[in-house]
Formats: structure tokens, C-alpha cells, sequence
């Protein structure tokens, strides 16, 4: 039976005047045959072979039976509904699966990007991705194919919103509120990762909150397998993945080897966004945000929020430390923290050596720390001498000299009065004895 594609395009090559009725059907059958035989025969590469077509107008006609399935709002066996959005990895769309009439999220890969290996094998490694998770807080993946000329993956459709229309709503999220989004990030990434999949692109649009208010990580097409890191069909080395406003360092610099540690990062600079409505670093190009991300600290977030608690500047410090060996080693040792935090107790293991912090260094301050210069290529090494003890006796020896400096001129004055006054008396009753 010929396919839908095969149909479209034997009705194009007819209604254009490009091939007769007789020729198109002639190779439909034999491509007909060669399926039931076992061999791999396309319909458009017989009519080309056997001189009905071209290869410049086989490729047109295929080009104009695609945009003729979309233009249908369809693919394969997806009724296109609306197009929720686009990236890099492709547009989705919000589709009704016609076998069992459930809306489901569709994601197509470009047409000028399926011709890429690299990149379809990145498309490939996504739909694997998914379908190897099965989480609460993850959205599903439903189905992988290819139809009319597009690749595409089905996945479950979340009614409800995402954390970057929430801030563009609200500006900024209550501490508690944020914690609690995030916590249930934490627990999606705690999940892939016991999967060896980091996300390598958590940010705002990537959460989403359904109706019922549970979040869920979605958009796992930069999922990397760490059994597979080896493979350069799977990893793209060197290419650096992701959003520049959440990039860790090590994705800014390109480096091949990511892991977890990344994730943790993008969640905390998502984090730091989320309860300030600002995020850590902004600037004119993504090549300015990236550097900033490897060379400057974070700026203290009570710079926009001076109600933040000590305890979450703390963990956003640790989340987003500079090495990945200074941050937290795994979402299950994250969450212990956010756990703590949300339930107002201090966190465990956010505490960072003083030569790594920065933020948090202020303490009680409420206003915005000074620029950090750009460091140079190497830095020499900064000596940090902590003040010596105070002990009570130094503090009452300097109250004593501080009273001496305020009074004892006045004391001065006061016993030479006296004293004056002794005399003169004790002259007076010498001369009325005398």
C-alpha cells in the first residue's frame, strides 16, 4: 500500500504535468513490490531512475508535499491544533492524536536540520532520554516517528504555565514559593540523574506548573546519556549547550565533560531569578554573560530582595560556585538543603571556604557588592587574615582610655581649682592669725 507521503507526491507530480497516471502508478507498484520483498525502493528515487522526474524536481515536489502536510495541520497520525512555541531543537505544537482523540505536545524537528546526522542523532538521543524517565515532576514521552518527511516526538501536554510567564506576571517569587518550585526541580533532576542524564538546559521556560500546581521539568532534548559521553555521535564536544543567562562555567568555556554539577548550577541561577527578577548576570551579547559566568562572583541577591534569608544566599552561593568541586556534588544533596531552608532551619552544606564566597560575605549589608574586576588569565593569590580575638580586659582598657581622652582635661582643671581655692583660703586665715 503506498504510503500518505508517496500518495501526496504522485498526485503533485500528476496535477503539475511533471508525470503521467500510467508512469506514477507503474512505480508505485514496483516500489509496492520491492516492500513486500524485503528491499528498500523508494517511490521518488524510481520515477528520477526510470526518467519521469529530475532530481531538481523530485526534491521541489517533496519540498511542496511537506509544507503541504503542515499546511494541512498534520503529521502522520497528529491533527496540529497550535503552535506553542520554537528552539533550537525544533517548533512544538499542541496536537490531537487522531487514534485515541488525546491532546498531546508534538515536537517537529526543522526540515533544514534533519539533513544533519549530528543533529538528528541529537534528536534521537532526546526521544531516548525521555522515554528512560518515568517521574512525577518529568513530563513524558509518548512517541517517536517519522511521517510526511518530519521527524518528530510526542510528547505529554501540560495544561497550565511556565516559571518565565509567572515572573513576567509577578516580577519576582516569594522565598517559600520559590523554594518549593524548585525543590520539586531538584527531585526531577535527583531522578535523571540516578538515570546518568543531566538536562543541560534548566531555566525558566523549561518549568512548568500545571493546574493542580505540581512542576515539571520539561524539554530534555540536550539530555546527555554519561554512558554514551565517549561517543562524539551523541556529544557534541566542544559546542557549548544551553541559555546563556543559567550557563554553568564549564558549558561556557565549551568543555566536553558535563555532569549533574551543571544542572545543579543552571537551577540555582534559575533560582536566584526566580526570588530577585533579576538573573545573576545580564549583559549586552551572550559571549559578555558567559564570561561573566566563568570570571565574576554573584552578585548578593538581598541587593534586590532584602528579605531573603542567609541561609538560601548561602546554598545560591554553593549551587553556583565557580568549580564544580565546591558545589553540591548531587541533587540528593541539594534537596537536603532546600528541605531545610523551606522549613526555616539553617541549611547543612551550604557553608563555602571564605576564599569562595562572595555574596554571602556581607552578611546583614543590604546594599549591592562593588563590581568584581575581570580576572586575568592567572590571578596571583590573595591572602585572607581573619581580625585576632578580642578579650574583655583589652575591651575595658579601652573604654578607660577613651573616658580619660573626654574627660581628663576637664579633671585637670577642676583639681588645679581646688587647689587654688585650698590655698587662698589657708593664706586668708594665715593672715587673720598673724
Amino acid at each position: 500500500m503506498p504510503t500518505e507521503k508517496e500518495q501526496r507526491l504522485s498526485q503533485l507530480a500528476v496535477a503539475q504535468g511533471l508525470a503521467t497516471e500510467e508512469e506514477v502508478h507503474e512505480c508505485l507498484a514496483e516500489a509496492d513490490a520491492a516492500e513486500g520483498e524485503g528491499r528498500d525502493t523508494r517511490f521518488g528515487d524510481l520515477l528520477v531512475r526510470k526518467g519521469y522526474l529530475t532530481a531538481g524536481q523530485l526534491e521541489r515536489l517533496t519540498a511542496l508535499a511537506r509544507s503541504l502536510a503542515l499546511s494541512e495541520a498534520r503529521v502522520g497520525p497528529y491533527e496540529l491544533l497550535a503552535k506553542l512555541g520554537e528552539g533550537g531543537m525544533g517548533a512544538v505544537y499542541r496536537a490531537r492524536d487522531t487514534r485515541t482523540d488525546t491532546v498531546i505536545a508534538l515536537k517537529i524537528l526543522p526540515r533544514s536540520r534533519a539533513r544533519d546526522e549530528a543533529f538528528l542523532a541529537r534528536f534521537e538521543q532526546e526521544a531516548r532520554a525521555a522515554f528512560e524517565l518515568s517521574h512525577p515532576n518529568i513530563v513524558r514521552a509518548l512517541d517517536i516517528g517519522e511521517a510526511d518527511g518530519y521527524h518528530y516526538l510526542a510528547m505529554e501536554y501540560v495544561e497550565g504555565t511556565d516559571v518565565f510567564s509567572v515572573l513576567g506576571e509577578r516580577g519576582r517569587l516569594p522565598e517559600k514559593e520559590a523554594l518549593s518550585i524548585v525543590i520539586q526541580v531538584a527531585q526531577a533532576l535527583e531522578h535523571a540523574w540516578g538515570e546518568k542524564l543531566v538536562h543541560r538546559d534548566i531555566k525558566p521556560d523549561n518549568i512548568l506548573i500545571d493546574v493542580e500546581g505540581t512542576v515539571r521539568l520539561a524539554d530534555l532534548g540536550l539530555a546527555v546519556d554519561q554512558s554514551l559521553a565517549a561517543k562524539p555521535r551523541i556529544t557534541d564536544a566542544g559546542s557549548a549547550m544551553g541559555t546563556p543567562f543559567y550557563f554553568s562555567p564549564e558549558q561556557a568555556r565549551g568543555e566536553a565533560e558535563i555532569d549533574t554539577r551543571s544542572d545543579i548550577y543552571a537551577l540555582g541561577a534559575t533560582l536566584y531569578e526566580m526570588v530577585t527578577g533579576h538573573p545573576p548576570f545580564e549583559g549586552k551579547s551572550a559571549a559578555e554573560i558567559m564570561l561573566k559566568h566563568i570570571q565574576e562572583d554573584i552578585p548578593d541577591p538581598r541587593a534586590h530582595a532584602p528579605e531573603l534569608s542567609e541561609g538560601l544566599v548561602l546554598m545560591l552561593e554553593r549551587m553556583m560556585a565557580k568549580d564544580r568541586a565546591d558545589r553540591y556534588q548531587n541533587p540528593a544533596q541539594l534537596l537536603e538543603d532546600l528541605l531545610l531552608i523551606y522549613q526555616d532551619r539553617p541549611p547543612k552544606s551550604a557553608r563555602v571556604r571564605p576564599p569562595k564566597r562572595s555574596a554571602a560575605a556581607s552578611r546583614g549589608k543590604r546594599t549591592a557588592l562593588r563590581s568584581v574586576p575581570v580576572a586575568t588569565r592567572r590571578r596571583r593569590p590573595v591572602a585572607y587574615v581573619s581580625p585576632a580575638p578580642i578579650r574583655p580586659g583589652q575591651i575595658r582598657r579601652r573604654r578607660q582610655r577613651r573616658w580619660l581622652r573626654r574627660w581628663g582635661p576637664w579633671l585637670v582643671v577642676l583639681v588645679l581649682a581646688v587647689l587654688s581655692a585650698v590655698l587662698l583660703v589657708a593664706l586668708v586665715q594665715g593672715q587673720r592669725g598673724g
